[in-house]
């Protein structure tokens, strides 16, 4: 596990043996910027990242053209770095070659201490070490090396993620804010990226992904050795009720449809909208004595779930192998029998529209409006993933089919 260092410093190429000896003896891995602007850049879209700062005396501000190595970057640079404080403290530590500043006094007094680049380099390397493994966040990821390394071969965000999680379940003060229902959703994000990366080797099968869509719900059958149905696929063959082909394990495919289906939330897609938001929220409020032991159990589950996909893909099959283990089953259109009208796949997509009070798609399938409203469905294109004979009095005669089952396509 490395520590994660933004250095600033104009002239940082004259110390690269420094830098290797950090990385390749001391696992500190420094990435350099020229730049004041550079630097807190980087800080600022990753705040979560980074464990600890290194700065130059004096350093570039702005710009590496016409400009000339000021302390007026370094102020700038520790104004930025506290300001940040409130949402987290990162530790800094000023390393300078400037002969003009060794033991200057004035200089400690308005900038903290300062390590000599002559003579220091050992003694700074030691200090950035203890600081940054004083720190909470750096302490999660110690507390689970093997989850966060794989995680961040998923995602640099999913590790992210679930530190924020185990950080909140350590540290409770950390994240004053921490809100579960937001972490229910980014540990749903977590899911789709381990599927998208598994889809690399074809083990998630590009029929899970439409118009560049995961679908959760789907993947997680298809994994599981049960039939995608709505897709029209299965890994493998079925023998029996108890002996089938699958790829993950049943320790991993209960904790992906908890994940998955929480609240019974069956979203095929991975961030909620309002309505299931909504769902969520009450389901917490009046079954969940408290929700945040609920978000913690689930962050932990997520990491057995990339461990084990994180192995499996290291040791996985030739993809010739997934994809002669893909096999097509029926796909359900209708649960109809006596149903002899034949629909065009083209047929099962389409815009929402809404005419004299029926939603509808096409002139043959009728839709629930209580759902089309309250999911703001009218004018987008869907595809519908079942359907069945329309029973409702007042539309049949003009829409022949309901439909049971629709998702957002766009």
């Amino acid at each position: 596990m490395y520590y994660e260092v933004i250095w600033i410093d104009d002239e940082w190429e004259e110390m690269e043996t420094f830098k290797e000896e950090c990385e390749v003896i001391h696992q500190i891995k420094l990435y350099p910027f020229r730049t004041q602007k550079a630097g807190m850049e980087a800080l600022d879209n990753n705040l979560k990242r980074w464990d600890a700062i290194l700065l130059d005396a004096r350093m570039l501000d702005q710009s590496e053209d016409n400009e000339v190595a000021k302390l007026d970057g370094l102020r700038k640079a520790i104004e930025h770095i506290n300001q940040l404080s409130l949402r987290r403290r990162i530790p800094y530590f000023i390393f300078t070659g400037q002969p003009d500043l060794m033991d200057n006094e004035t200089f400690e007094q308005s900038f903290g201490k300062y390590y000599n680049k002559r003579r220091d380099g050992q003694k700074l390397i030691e200090d950035m070490k203890t600081a940054i493994s004083q720190t909470t966040r750096f302490q999660v990821k110690a507390f689970y090396p093997e989850a966060i390394r794989y995680l961040f071969q998923i995602n640099d965000d999913a590790k992210e993620y679930v530190i924020d999680i185990l950080e909140t379940m350590h540290f409770p003060l950390t994240h004053p804010d921490f809100s579960p229902v937001l972490y229910y959703n980014q540990l749903r994000q977590i899911l789709e990226w381990i599927f998208r990366k598994a889809n690399r080797y074809s083990i998630v099968p590009n029929e899970c992904i439409v118009n560049s869509n995961v679908n959760l719900n789907q993947s997680c059958c298809y994994l599981c050795g049960k039939d995608a149905k709505n897709i029209g696929i299965r890994f493998g063959e079925k023998r029996s009720e108890n002996d089938y082909d699958r790829i993950v394990p049943k320790y991993i495919e209960d904790m992906m449809f908890m994940i998955l289906n929480l609240g019974n939330i069956n979203s095929h897609t991975t961030i909620l909208n309002e309505e299931e938001k909504r769902q969520f929220e009450s389901f917490l409020k009046n079954n969940v004595n408290n929700s945040r032991y609920l978000i913690f159990s689930l962050a932990l589950q997520m990491c057995e779930i990339a461990i084990w996909f994180g192995k499996y893909i290291e040791n996985c099959q030739d993809e010739e192998y997934y994809q002669r283990m893909c096999k097509k089953i029926g796909k359900p259109q209708t649960n109809s029998e006596s149903d002899t009208d034949i629909i065009d796949d083209r047929e099962l997509t389409g815009i929402i529209e809404e005419h004299n009070g029926f939603f509808h798609i096409g002139n043959k399938f009728y839709l629930n409006p209580k759902t089309v409203q309250q999911r703001g469905w009218c004018g987008k294109k869907v595809e519908i993933v079942e359907y069945d004979t329309n029973t409702n009095k007042e539309s049949r005669d003009k829409y022949k089919y309901f439909a049971c089952r629709i998702r957002p396509i766009e």
